[in-house]
């Protein structure tokens, strides 16, 4: 099992970097919240030009597609998908998900169908390759 684990260090470390940011955003989100007295499970305000708003919702879209990324990898090792397959997917898939989060914090380009946008579903379109790569594995 080590040797089928090892060949996709590279895809397993893209997930858990990810993980790590979702992470570290969950951190700075709470204490953002709290600095702008948002009480304990509240929401900031709907509004783009405020940063909390913007880092809120890009944790609250890493934590949505979270679970994805873990189930489509984890399907793609147990399915034999190719690990240099898996694993350049999953790196894309990191690069993706940096540049979404750098994009929303900065307010970078248009906020609908902007830079954002195009980062996201980047992101999302190499999952459901890598799904339905594992998906015809298991046919």
């Amino acid at each position: 099992m080590d040797i089928v684990v090892s060949d996709y260090s590279l895809a397993l470390i893209s997930l858990l970097v990810f993980v790590l940011i979702v992470l570290f955003q969950s951190a700075l989100v709470g204490a953002a919240k709290a600095k702008a007295k948002v009480l304990p499970g509240g929401e900031p305000a709907a509004d783009y030009s405020s940063s909390i708003y913007r880092l809120n919702r890009s944790h609250q879209n890493g934590v949505e597609i979270m679970p994805a990324a873990g189930i489509v990898l984890a399907a793609a090792i147990l399915a034999g998908v190719s690990a240099s397959v898996a694993n350049g997917v999953m790196i894309f898939f990191l690069i993706t998900r940096v540049l979404y989060v750098v994009v929303y914090a900065q307010s970078l380009g248009n906020p609908v169908q902007g830079l954002r946008t195009f980062a996201y579903v980047a992101g999302w379109a190499a999952l459901i390759v890598l799904a339905v790569m594992a998906i015809w594995h298991l046919l």
